[in-house]
């Protein structure tokens, strides 16, 4: 298993060496940095009036600023046993990395960042933090925490990330989405990012014959052909199960970002 040490480094390297860009948030609120010129509407801050626009059409407008930099960013790990899998590593430390990552970039921008291990219940939540020792100490969960046998359940997913984190913010959900999460009131609530981890092996399987395979998550044992024929409607399955995942995050206005080892 690949040290927690060694996730950190790596992370470090990316953050650190600029590999990751600055964006503004999409989130409107009382920043500094201008988004756009919208009409006023009942009981808003009439200290945003454009005086421009408004003495142009007649009518008041306000002008709206992107909220300020400084953001909650809240990552739930989705810990079930199928990440106990792996060509050449486990996908449960591609998820740790992808923690390490956003947890080191939250830090960076002095952000708020927590962390929640979550199956088909809440296996562990971080507290809030600013420091890079939070951080790794949410890696180091992330990295050790038990899979085996663990299933997400999206409906009390939904329900957590709903009740538990109440202030606006950058979500990310981290896990291989073998299954279609239901996102559209947490979308509604807050900005969500889908980060889906997939092994090398799953989206490129050979034809190595037939295997005896114990399903990681339910512990069930089955037989199954790795064959040309097998293999090629695999891949079509597959790539028409992306299509569809794609176009429901779309609908929801939820980003997608492909974490592959």
């Amino acid at each position: 298993m690949i040290s927690l040490k060694k996730i950190i480094a790596k992370s470090k390297k990316y953050i650190y060496g600029e590999l990751l860009g600055e964006h503004n948030s999409k989130l409107i609120g009382d920043g500094y940095d201008f988004a756009k010129i919208r009409p006023y509407q009942y009981g808003e801050n009439i200290r945003r009036v454009d005086p421009f626009a408004t003495a142009k059409t007649g009518e008041i407008y306000l002008r709206s600023f992107y909220e300020s930099r400084e953001v909650n960013v809240e990552v739930i790990a989705l810990m079930s046993g199928s990440l106990y899998f792996g060509s050449t590593e486990l996908k449960q430390e591609k998820v740790a990395e992808v923690v390490s990552i956003l947890g080191l970039s939250a830090v960076k921008n002095s952000d708020s960042f927590t962390l929640s291990l979550f199956s088909d219940r809440i296996l562990t939540r971080t507290k809030a933090t600013k420091k890079e020792s939070g951080v790794i100490n949410a890696v180091e969960k992330s990295l050790h925490v038990k899979v085996l046998n663990e299933q997400i359940d999206y409906d009390k997913l939904s329900e957590f990330a709903l009740k538990k984190i109440k202030k606006r913010s950058y979500l990310f959900l981290v896990g291989d989405f073998l299954e279609t999460p239901k996102l559209k009131a947490l979308s509604k609530k807050h900005e969500v990012v889908v980060v889906r981890v997939r092994d090398r092996f799953e989206t490129n399987p050979s034809n190595i014959g037939e295997l005896s395979i114990i399903d990681p998550s339910s512990g069930e044992k089955s037989e199954v052909i790795f064959s040309q024929s097998s293999v090629k409607k695999y891949k079509k399955d597959l790539k028409k199960a992306d299509l569809k995942f794609a176009s429901y995050l779309k609908e929801c206005g939820v980003r997608l970002i492909e974490w592959k080892s």
